[in-house]
């Protein structure tokens, strides 16, 4: 391979394929992953929250625990924080809960600034793509002394090349990144019902087994009547 031919096999066009292809497939791998994970945390958390529903409508809590702690979904973590306060004087269990809810949403979303900073850096890897084209045109400009559309029409054809990869990868990236930011949304918001509903179910099982139990009535006493005296007999 001659050296002159090096630039039309290692040049622009090829770097710009390869990152507009590498940068597609990271957005694509993450997006994957984010739909995966989103449809996995809402659909086990409504799983969850019915089998520990129907524990707690029993009264049993200890086992509502364990049911929690041997489960895989996110959404056990929240549950375990408020089961964990129940019975302990001074600690609220709604904030343990919400606590444990909040790094639940961080968890969530924290792949998204991959998908967004993949989407706000691609149209500059195309400009600066775009300049090595316009440059490459100037140095045949240079090298031939002359001017004119076939001098430069290799340079140009490099820079359109970089300038399309880079809107490629950015206008995927900034509509998969819309996408699941509202997803995200979304699903803190699903979550968030799924938690209050337990809680509220928690929260009476707490307040009904610390209640007094009800006081039996006391049977109605019955007034004695006087004896009555037997009428005189007429004589």
């Amino acid at each position: 391979m001659t050296p002159e031919a090096t630039p039309e096999v290692f040049g622009v066009p090829t770097l710009a394929l390869a990152l507009t292809v590498f940068g597609l497939f990271v957005v694509g791998a993450l997006a994957l992953e984010q739909l995966i994970n989103s449809w996995r945390m809402v659909q086990g958390a409504r799983e969850l929250a019915s089998e520990v529903g129907k524990i707690l409508y029993h009264g049993d809590v200890p086992a509502a625990r364990t049911l929690c702690e041997r489960s895989s979904s996110p959404v056990a973590d929240i549950f375990i924080a408020a089961l964990n306060k129940v019975n302990r004087p001074g600690e609220s269990v709604r904030k343990a809960a919400e606590r444990e809810r909040q790094r639940f949403s961080l968890r969530a979303k924290r792949r998204l600034w991959v998908i967004g900073t993949v989407g706000a850096l691609a149209p500059f890897i195309g400009l600066f793509g775009t300049v090595l084209g316009i440059i490459r045109s100037f140095r045949d400009i240079a090298a031939s002394g002359a001017g004119g559309f076939a001098v430069v029409a290799q340079g140009v054809s490099e820079a359109l090349w970089a300038t399309g990869g880079g809107i490629l990868v950015a206008v995927t990236s900034v509509a998969i990144y819309n996408l699941f930011q509202n997803r995200g949304n979304l699903v803190t918001i699903e979550v968030k019902l799924v938690v209050d509903e337990f809680l509220e179910q928690l929260e009476a099982r707490v307040s009904g087994a610390a209640a007094p139990p009800p006081r039996e009535p006391e049977p109605a006493s019955v007034p004695m009547m006087a004896p009555v005296a037997p009428a005189p007999s007429e004589g």
